[in-house]
């Protein structure tokens, strides 16, 4: 029981520092998981958790290398084999040794063995981290390609180093030869098995897929399960698990390319399945680091009060000369594919860009409590070291590689949210005023209408004004036909009731709401009619109040149907004023109260095949929107993309629940 709270509160904390995130950007996402993570510390149940390594390199590490693997471009695998061989295993070596033995010569505190285990733990870097502070530019695009393919490999190296250094430290022994001979067995051991098991899997896939049984469920059940299983069967043969993981991930990557628009469902399934699971995992390791500081930070202490300070120099320095190196090596040992102006650049953007990220921590934590049954006294220092690499690596790169690649800023044209906005505008106008359907196309003009303000927040004061304005229209109207004696007292009084109970339901709480339909449901079985009283209990008072009075009308032999109508125009009329972008979100909920209501009051029976033909030519005319665009050469095909993922998820959500549009 405590496992499984421990973990849904790791994720309800990665939720909560993704939304601070994308509203606060100017401090990036890992410190928000870190300084979380520390909150939680404070929390008894937090304090003193144990992590098993195995375990965690198992469920963390394997699936997010195999999803990244996936994702990998094979084109440019293919054309960068060479920068990834350079930068990948040469550079990776070259940092651990020379890097390693420098930071011994400094700290000579800290074994030779374990400084190399240092620098292997904090090589890999984390593209993910680096693609959100790094704006699309064509003009870095290669920087950004070579630095995605290298993580891919680095994160592989730098696991299969840290295994044999850390096994030399815990035998006390080593071999050149010996450590030659497991580096290269464990490397391609590792790539062969993981080849192999991929296109195992693939063949299951295509098979399932001629079979007809690629639903979701079973393809991406199979996937989710690779990781594992490959990690698993590569660790029992004495091979390198991490990467059989990457190579069966490239496996199935290409199958991925290779399956165009088959099993499209399925496809976009998995895309957002893995893409909760790398979030999820990813956002957890750093949580679990600032839950770690506080106990690490306090077993430091309690060695040595200075200690801390010496272990931040240590940090400093061991990111500052793999910063060097990594500099130099990028500048004067890495193939560009194309010419480029700003050579240096790149260089400056490819050395900030190696940041420490999740493969880094979760290769930290895998550093074992004891050794020969003895308590590994080293742990706490070497955790504490690396989260400071890591630290002043997303932090300069949040500073830095902005500021490297910052271009001209868009104007108002090149705003996504302006363009889905008139695309929006453009299919509502398509069906707002058609004739032959006009309960249908309210229907769609207000689920259309809903998504032009969702960016904003609703402010309650703002929309209880419109509302008000436009009920006191309605009222002054309907009085008004009383006077001209076209309704009757009784009709006028029903009708204001109604009116009445409208706006206080319309305005209250959900707990008044919640009251209302209890009492709306008591008061019409006591009337017999028990078949709409328990409806009532399930149905919106909104919904119910406008039934009822019809009904209501109709047993005294009056007619709901006009007044409604005159008092629609109206409130509609008065509040037409408020049209303007800054009530956009108030003014479109009044307004579809108002259009709801008349169509359930007034127009025809809503035929659910009228509808979907509605719907159809809302999202044609968004389609032929953007495309006009993109021909006239308004709109660049970067934003043009976005609109059309926008139309075709909101297709897929109309599909989906297709009869809930007929209330």
């Amino acid at each position: 029981m405590h496992t499984i709270f421990f973990i849904l509160s790791m994720l309800v904390v990665v939720i909560i520092a993704n939304v601070l995130y994308r509203h606060y950007s100017k401090f990036p996402l890992p410190i928000y998981l870190i300084v979380f993570g520390i909150g939680l510390a404070i929390f008894p149940l937090f304090r003193n958790f144990t992590l098993d390594p195995s375990l965690f390199i198992l469920a963390v590490i394997a699936p997010l290398l195999y999803n990244e693997a996936q994702s990998a471009s094979r084109y440019w695998i293919g054309r960068g084999a060479i920068n990834i061989f350079s930068l990948s295993i040469i550079l990776v070596v070259v940092t651990v040794l020379l890097v390693g033995t420098l930071l011994h010569g400094i700290f000579n505190f800290i074994p030779l063995v374990l400084t190399l285990v240092l620098c292997a733990i904090v090589t890999p870097t984390d593209a993910t981290a680096v693609s959100t502070l790094i704006p699309k530019s064509d003009e870095y695009k290669i920087p950004q390609i070579i630095m995605q393919n290298e993580s891919l490999f680095n994160d592989a190296s730098g696991i299969v180093i840290f295994d044999l250094a850390l096994t030399v430290f815990v035998t006390g022994t080593f071999s050149v030869n010996h450590a030659l001979s497991i580096f290269i067995i464990q490397f391609v051991g590792g790539l062969l098995l993981g080849a192999i098991i991929g296109l195992v899997v693939r063949s299951v896939l295509r098979l399932l897929i001629g079979l007809s049984d690629d639903t979701p469920f079973i393809m991406v059940s199979i996937e989710l399960i690779v990781p594992f299983l490959v990690y698993f069967i590569g660790e029992e043969l004495q091979l390198s698990g991490i990467l059989a993981v990457v190579a069966a991930g490239l496996v199935q990557g290409s199958e991925r390319d290779n399956l165009g628009l088959v099993s499209s469902r399925m496809q976009l399934v998995r895309a957002n399945v893995w893409e909760i699971v790398e979030e999820a995992l990813s956002g957890i390791v750093f949580v679990l680091l600032g839950v770690s500081l506080p106990m690490i930070i306090t077993q430091i202490m309690a060695q040595q009060a200075t200690l801390i300070w010496v272990l931040i120099l240590v940090g400093i320095t061991l990111y500052v000369t793999k910063f060097i190196f990594r500099l130099i090596w990028t500048r004067y040992l890495v193939w560009m594919h194309r010419k480029s102006d700003h050579r240096w650049t790149d260089s400056w953007l490819m050395a900030f860009g190696g940041v420490s990220g999740t493969i880094s921590l979760s290769l930290a934590f895998l550093l074992p409590e004891t050794i020969n049954g003895h308590p590994f006294v080293y742990r706490p220092m070497l955790i504490f070291i690396v989260a400071i690499v890591i630290l002043i690596s997303i932090i300069f790169a949040s500073i830095f590689l902005p500021k490297i690649t910052r271009g001209d800023q868009p104007d108002n044209q090149q705003d996504p949210e302006i363009w889905l906005h008139r695309m929006f505008v453009a299919g509502i106008h398509e069906i707002r005023d058609d004739q032959e359907f006009p309960a249908e196309a309210s229907i769609v003009v207000d689920t259309i209408s809903q998504q032009l303000p969702h960016r904003q927040l609703r402010n309650p004061r703002l929309q209880r004004k419109i509302l008000f304005e436009a009920d006191n229209a309605e009222r002054k109207a309907v009085k008004h036909l009383y006077e001209q004696q076209k309704i009757s007292s009784d009709e006028l009084h029903d009708y204001i009731r109604f009116l009445d109970l409208s706006l206080l339901t319309v305005s209250g709480t959900i707990w008044h709401n919640l009251f209302l339909r209890i009492k709306f449901g008591i008061h019409i079985s006591r009337r017999r009619e028990l078949g709409v009283g328990q409806s009532m209990w399930l149905t919106s008072p909104l919904i119910s109040e406008q039934l009822y009075w019809q009904h209501v009308f109709e047993l005294n032999g009056k007619n709901i149907h006009p007044i409604e109508s005159v008092g629609f125009d109206a409130a509609m009329k008065a509040i037409e004023p408020f049209r303007k972008h800054k009530t956009s979100q108030e003014l479109h909920a009044v307004q579809r109260f108002y259009r709801e209501r008349h169509r359930r009051m007034n127009l025809p029976k809503p035929s659910n095949s009228a509808i979907y033909q509605l719907f159809l030519r809302a999202f044609h005319a968004e389609y032929e929107f953007f495309q006009q665009a993109m021909l006239s050469g308004e709109l660049p095909a970067e934003i043009a993309e976005q609109l059309q993922q926008h139309i075709v998820y909101d297709e897929m959500a109309y599909l989906q629940k297709r009869s809930s549009f007929m209330d």
